[in-house]
């Protein structure tokens, strides 16, 4: 009895070691060359989402930079120059129009003034009375034409003279704030010199260059968009003028828009992407999270058969969060990966992400 159970132990015993031997023996079998032992990983399933391609009506949109401007910019100088005598405002400061912003004095100025003033005054006396005689045919047209042209000459010296003088008061040209006032009491001012600036920066505007394909579908007063990235910030703005002639060079249409200011923060040479709606179409399109690009292509991964293929596209109009997309053969309906494309390689397996 004893022998028999010491053989059925034994036989027990081999039986678990080819069982073993043979699971090895399998193993090895699955093994590359220069594994080190290492079994393969069973293949490995990518999670992404995915979305259809699918015909939308995509608003088109034109856009531009553009550097802004006040509506008013005027510079004040002299023609005849002079001495700073006295400075009423600084930069910043608002002035209404005809506000005295500074006072300068100039001697010359002041006697060619009285001078042409004196003239002036002497020759209109001396036309009243000769043109009174000419009328009453007292005396002839040639005894009357040199107190005439005497007359207009000492008028147009008056007026010239005056403008220089009255000059000398610094005005305000138009409503606004003062900038570019950088001289100081005292100086000495050549003719011709800048003084000070006004700037009615209440709107401010900008032109663009739109093409001849899009012109017939803008028209003036119609809302646009400025985006100026300086304030972070989006205006709404407006179409003010179209010009109906091209530029040469270009070929553009030069437009000119608009955009309200009334706190003051936008500056005069702030940039702006101006972006302006051009009517639609019925294209086809993908979430903009599909779109890709690599070394300066956009490419796509679409699924089939349970798989991702990588295709080239051509992007056009974007209205967030869709992109228009086209490419060879496209067709609606076309299953895209939305997300989850990165570490995607051509060929991966893929299932849908659980929502």
């Amino acid at each position: 009895m004893k022998k028999l159970l010491l053989m059925i132990m034994l036989g027990a015993l081999l039986f678990s070691s080819c069982i073993k031997k043979g699971e090895a023996q399998a193993a090895d079998a699955t093994r590359p060359a220069g594994s080190a032992g290492a079994p393969i990983p069973p293949e490995r399933i990518k999670y992404v989402k995915t979305g259809l391609v699918t015909k939308r009506k995509m608003s088109l949109i034109f856009t531009s930079d553009a550097v802004l401007e006040p509506k008013g910019k005027i510079d004040y100088k002299t023609e005849q120059g002079g001495t700073v005598e006295t400075i009423y405002k600084k930069n910043g400061d608002v002035v209404r129009k005809g506000e005295v912003v500074m006072e300068l004095s100039d001697p010359a100025t002041k006697g060619t003034f009285s001078t042409a003033e004196t003239n002036w005054n002497i020759a209109s006396a001396n036309f009243e009375k000769f043109s009174t005689l000419y009328q009453k045919k007292l005396i002839s047209y040639l005894e009357y034409a040199p107190y005439e042209t005497a007359w207009s000459s000492a008028k147009g010296n008056y007026e010239t003279a005056k403008s220089n003088y009255e000059k000398l008061l610094g005005k305000a040209p138009i409503d606004g704030i003062v900038g570019n006032l950088f001289v100081k009491e005292g100086n000495k001012i050549e003719k011709e010199k800048v003084l000070f600036t006004v700037v009615d920066d209440s709107k401010m505007e900008a032109y663009v260059g739109f093409p001849a394909e899009w012109l017939t579908e803008i028209e003036v007063g119609e809302a646009i968009t400025l985006r100026i990235s300086a304030l972070n910030e989006s205006f709404d703005g407006t179409i003010l003028e179209i010009n109906p002639i091209a530029d040469s060079a270009t070929k553009k249409f030069r437009v000119k828009i608009s955009v309200d200011n009334p706190k003051g923060r936008i500056k005069d040479g702030m940039y702006a992407i101006v972006t302006v709606p051009v009517g639609s179409k019925d294209t086809l399109s993908i979430e903009d999270s599909g779109v890709f690009v690599r070394d300066l292509i956009s490419y796509v991964y679409i699924v089939e058969d349970g798989a991702v293929h990588r295709y080239q596209v051509t992007t056009g109009t974007t209205n967030l969060p869709y992109t228009e997309i086209s490419y060879e053969n496209i067709k609606e309906g076309d299953r895209i990966v939305i997300d989850g494309i990165y570490g995607l390689e051509e060929g991966d397996k893929i299932e849908e992400a659980a929502k």
